[in-house]
């Protein structure tokens, strides 16, 4: 999987996993941005709501910037966002391309898509999340939450990640080869997308009037070297390596004599202390 997976990494700068998240998360996931929009309404709490209908009384108190950054923050508050990225064909995904000291940018809002809305920063043009401050160093997951058929996904340009940074003005390329491998993403729920931070990608809308609802990550090893805005972000640690789960079991830098010797405590390491459980 490893070789296979880098190879096409390589050599088309994304790469599609179909089927790696449990359904029943993502049944969770649903669950959990309904509630949030629910406690956000202006109406009494109501039972069986379609987020179609809370999207909308929910839009109509806040702009749909806010309700995507605070629907982000209860997918991160909840465990999602770990769970998802511990999901083992995920896991092993990430770390054959970036190793075992994972952490992922807790400060993201989710990807909402309506029909007939055509603001550029919703609609989002051809771009590189280079742009925006992310680095070489890091992995960026679109996962799609509440998609279905024609409701449209995103578009990338295959192999655009071996041109480098892309001269650009007002958040747009001033211009692409005429000859650009264009590719709308075939995903389902239960997938996600890797792209490079030099993928060239940009938005489908949607037809459909009921929200298109994906997650954008951006995943990074904390050991490499910071090369884009990483260090303005907030980032949480949710995998280690022997190595880092050794640094921690010493404690200190200092590797003081005996420090753990006749210790009770146990099971470090476990996804459930990662997870905060």
């Amino acid at each position: 999987m490893k070789n296979n997976l880098e190879e096409k990494f390589l050599e088309n700068g994304y790469v599609i996993l179909n089927n790696v998240i449990d359904k029943n998360l993502i049944k969770k996931s649903k669950s959990i941005i309904a509630s949030s929009l629910n406690n956000h309404t202006n109406k009494k709490k109501l039972k069986n709501e379609s987020l179609e209908k809370l999207f909308y009384d929910v839009r109509k108190k806040y702009s749909q910037h806010e309700v995507q950054v605070f629907l982000a923050k209860s997918l991160v508050n909840n465990n999602i966002i770990q769970n998802i990225l511990l999901q083992d064909k995920v896991h092993k995904a990430i770390s054959n391309l970036l190793g075992n000291d994972l952490e992922f940018a807790t400060q993201f809002e989710l990807a909402i898509n309506v029909k007939n809305v055509n603001d550029e920063y919703l609609v989002k043009k051809y771009h590189q999340e280079f742009w925006s401050g992310v680095g070489i160093n890091t992995l960026l997951l679109w996962v799609p939450i509440n998609l279905k058929n024609k409701m449209g996904t995103i578009e990338v340009i295959k192999e655009s990640h071996k041109w480098g940074h892309i001269p650009h003005q007002n958040r747009e390329p001033i211009t692409l080869p005429a000859d650009s491998k264009k590719i709308i993403v075939k995903a389902d729920e239960g997938s996600l997308v890797l792209m490079s931070a030099f993928t060239i990608h940009k938005t489908v809308p949607n037809i459909l009037s009921e929200p298109r609802i994906a997650i954008p990550l951006t995943v990074r090893n904390f050991y490499y070297p910071t090369t884009g805005n990483e260090d303005m972000w907030s980032f949480e640690k949710y995998n280690y390596s022997f190595y880092t789960k050794f640094r921690k079991i010493l404690g200190n830098p200092n590797f003081s004599p005996y420090r753990t010797f006749n210790s009770k405590r146990k099971d470090f390491f476990s996804k459930e202390k990662i997870l905060g459980k």
